[in-house]
């Protein structure tokens, strides 16, 4: 029997029984839904039953379609009015999660990383409140506490595991490792937007010591933990390679953190378990060899 845990947070069990003696040659396989969205399931339950007929997986990814619509027809005069529009659109957005990260319910903490998530997603959301969320999570503004309460909440998942200081039962345990899986996954969208729009070193730069002395540690911790939590280390991976092409301080930390032999093994288990995490490792892992 194999459990079984995907990024949507749906975990399921797959069992594979031998036939029946008077049965023609074959193997049984059953699989069970335990947990997560129904949908996201029967795909991936598909898939399995798939491969179990010999039919394949198509590992070619989808292409990916905005769900937002921008019609483009703003007239001239009409674009102070729209700006201002999509600055209250994202400030209304960052103070609704804050709020909801400062909660003790935990459903309402996964809510709120889960918004945050989709806000900083240019599939998701308009590709320039999309940035500028980005942006605001990461910048070092002393007069947003809005942004600094959200880099809080993420450097507490990251070193402790949880928002709160919570008594481990199962339930709470299942909530705490959704937090943390949605705060590195978050990481993960956001640096990659700003990459592609060349503003992630200036953003470094802005913020050097948040990056420096707390994401870049936590990273690491979380790839060498890949065994256990795969998942995490797939987005710790991709966070690390973004940051590593911004920024040779960046670098130079993540070196001195072990990032290399982290990443190494990381990639030696994704190999044979996890093979999106096993790609994730490979740019940061060239970036480190270059390095050293």
């Amino acid at each position: 029997m194999a459990k079984c845990s995907t990024l949507d947070y749906v975990r399921f069990r797959v069992r594979l029984f031998a036939p029946r003696k008077n049965e023609d040659e074959g193997t049984i396989v059953e699989v069970q839904k335990r947990r997560g969205d129904t949908i996201s399931f029967l795909r991936d339950c598909r898939a399995i039953l798939n491969a179990a007929e010999g039919d394949g997986v198509d590992d070619a990814p989808s292409e990916a379609v905005p769900i937002h619509i921008d019609f483009g027809m703003a007239m001239a005069g009409d674009q102070t009015m729209q700006e201002e529009s999509e600055e209250d659109i994202l400030a209304e957005a960052i103070q609704s999660a804050v709020e909801l990260v400062g909660r003790e319910e935990l459903d309402l903490n996964v809510m709120a990383f889960e918004s945050l998530v989709a806000l900083v997603d240019p599939l998701k959301t308009m590709p320039d409140i999309a940035l500028n969320a980005c942006k605001t999570i990461v910048a070092n503004d002393s007069k947003d506490k809005s942004a600094s309460e959200i880099r809080g909440a993420i450097a507490a998942l990251l070193r402790n595991g949880s928002l709160h200081d919570d008594e481990g039962d199962a339930i709470i345990s299942d909530f705490n490792e959704t937090l943390k899986n949605l705060a590195l996954c978050l990481l993960s969208k956001t640096f990659a937007n700003m990459l592609n729009k060349r503003c992630l070193e200036t953003a470094i730069q802005d913020n050097s010591e948040w990056f420096l002395d707390t994401l870049i540690p936590s990273l690491v911790d979380a790839v060498k933990n890949a065994k256990d939590r795969p998942h995490d280390a797939l987005y710790a991976s991709d966070c690390l390679s973004n940051l590593l092409r911004a920024s040779k301080d960046l670098l130079k930390r993540a070196d001195e953190e072990n990032a290399l032999s982290a990443l190494e093994e990381a990639k030696a288990f994704g190999s044979t378990h996890h093979k999106s995490l096993a790609n994730a490792t490979e740019k940061g892992i060239t970036m480190l060899e270059s390095y050293s």
